[in-house]
């Protein structure tokens, strides 16, 4: 049989024509770096370079301060590699290598958290970080004409920086502000316009040409005296390092702070037999409590396995009121809602 080569190879029996012959792949652009440029290799600056930013008074501060948050020093690199950022404005591999000494870790190990995550940049980018949300909600609100239109004012394309390295567009994923879009976020801030002389996003507004021209002409009034905020939200300082630490006012949160949730479903049918009591629980209970109002109290009437679907009450009757409360190890649920027992209904066979 004669194969036809090209899309398919070697596949028997097909009945495909390919008349303009094979069509050449298209492979997209990667997002993990999409600031920087397909296959061009980022010129890294030297060790010295980076360390003449870092190893200083305040940033070995606050690295410090983070460090002793956490029983291993592992722990704080997201967060060191993001001092790193907001130090040098992207994450060279002088600046992971940093980190990684700075939280005990090995180089090939920070090297790995930093590719991963696509909020550390890999090249520098401009002063002013556009990021456009391009998901459904603004999407289908208008965001592509808008960032052809940014994309065009600029003389750029998605993912590049302006010559004189004023401004980055970047297309993202959701930027959690749905109601708005399409919106965008200028370095940190969310912005649809500009409101007495501050970038603003009031609730209901929307970017459009006209708020986006004002943005741009913002950002070029204050390229010389860009805003900073802490990068990393302002650390709070005195806690004295981790819960348990030497010297620590930090506490181990109590062991119901995130209860297990609450037994759902709770019915109650009464026959002669007693009260049978059904339920629905999740599969991290580790213990069942059922209880019987008496009175204005409450009272354990039985502890069914974890395993059972069904509870009977020897005792019950019509009108009796339970209750399911439900433990996962050392966290205990609220009470079930209130289940009154019902009559059961009498099988159609017993009835006749």
């Amino acid at each position: 049989m004669n194969h036809k080569q090209g899309a398919i190879h070697f596949v028997a029996n097909n009945n495909l024509k390919f008349e303009d012959g094979p069509k050449p792949l298209f492979v997209r652009p990667s997002s993990a770096a999409p600031v920087q440029k397909k296959n061009e290799e980022q010129k890294q600056p030297s060790r010295e370079e980076v360390r003449a930013l870092l190893d200083v008074p305040e940033i070995k501060d606050r690295c410090a301060d983070l460090l002793s948050r956490y029983p291993e020093p592992q722990g704080a690199l997201l967060e060191v590699l993001w001092l790193v950022q907001g130090v040098l404005g992207w994450v060279p591999t002088e600046g992971i290598r940093w980190a990684a000494e700075v939280c005990s870790c090995a180089p090939a190990h920070a090297l790995g958290v930093a590719t991963f995550y696509t909020m550390y940049n890999h090249a520098p980018k401009g002063k002013f970080l556009l990021q456009f949300c391009r998901n459904i909600s603004c999407a289908i609100k208008g965001a592509q004409p808008l960032i052809k239109y940014i994309e065009n004012k600029l003389g750029i394309k998605s993912g590049e920086t302006t010559p004189d390295g004023l401004f980055t567009i970047l297309q993202v994923e959701c930027l959690g502000s749905c109601g708005n879009g399409p919106m965008m976020l200028v370095n940190d801030d969310f912005a649809t316009d500009v409101v007495d002389g501050q970038l603003k996003m009031k609730r209901g507004t929307t970017l459009t040409e006209e708020s986006i021209d004002r943005i741009v002409e913002w950002c070029k009034a204050h390229a010389n005296n860009v805003p900073k905020r802490d990068v990393l939200g302002g650390i709070v300082k005195g806690h004295m390092g981790h819960p348990n630490a030497p010297g620590a006012t930090a506490k181990p949160q109590v062991a119901d702070y995130a209860p297990p949730s609450p037994v759902l479903n709770v019915k109650a049918e009464a026959d002669e037999t007693g009260a049978s009591l059904t339920w629905k629980g999740a599969p991290e209970f580790t213990k069942l409590v059922v209880e019987k109002k008496n009175g204005s109290n409450w009272e354990v009437v039985g502890e069914p396995s974890v395993k059972d679907k069904c509870f009977v009450d020897a005792t019950g009757k019509v009108g009796d009121t339970y209750r399911m409360i439900a433990t996962s190890g050392e966290r205990v649920a609220k009470p079930s809602l209130e289940a009154v027992a019902t009559q059961k209904p009498v099988p159609e066979e017993k009835a006749v």
